[in-house]
């Protein structure tokens, strides 16, 4: 996973009409930089589905109810991966948007909510060895 990401996903609560309907507990929203809102559905993050390349929130919940993203970008290919990358972040919530239908959807979302840092390397010539 990319190393060094600008979060840019802020807490933008339960969306009221889910809290009337009792699915509070199942989604949540963030806001991205753009101020576009993002419903996410909310899982543990050791029992998380893998949906490989959806745009993801991990998050830790606050006391008061709030949410902290600690993470965003895209889903690894599988369950386990995304539990480890879950437990290196120290996130107890893993949260999916899949409203996001095409790639380029997803890739908007995405930037929307966090900015990958350039690499270490950029810039710098590599060695090719052979």
């Amino acid at each position: 996973m990319n190393k060094g990401r600008t979060i840019h996903a802020f807490d933008a609560g339960t969306p009221s009409a889910l809290r009337v309907s009792g699915l509070a507990a199942r989604f949540h929203a963030w806001r991205g930089v753009s101020g576009r809102r993002y419903l996410a559905t909310v899982h543990a993050a050791a029992t998380a589905p893998a949906y490989p390349g959806a745009v993801i929130v991990l998050a830790r919940a606050e006391l008061d109810g709030t949410r902290v993203a600690l993470w965003a970008g895209r889903s690894p290919a599988s369950p386990a991966a995304l539990a480890r990358l879950a437990q290196m972040k120290r996130a107890g919530e893993v949260h999916i948007h899949l409203i996001a239908e095409s790639e380029a959807d997803r890739a908007a979302a995405e930037a929307d909510l966090c900015t990958a840092a350039p690499e270490a390397a950029a810039g710098r010539r590599s060695m090719v060895v052979s």
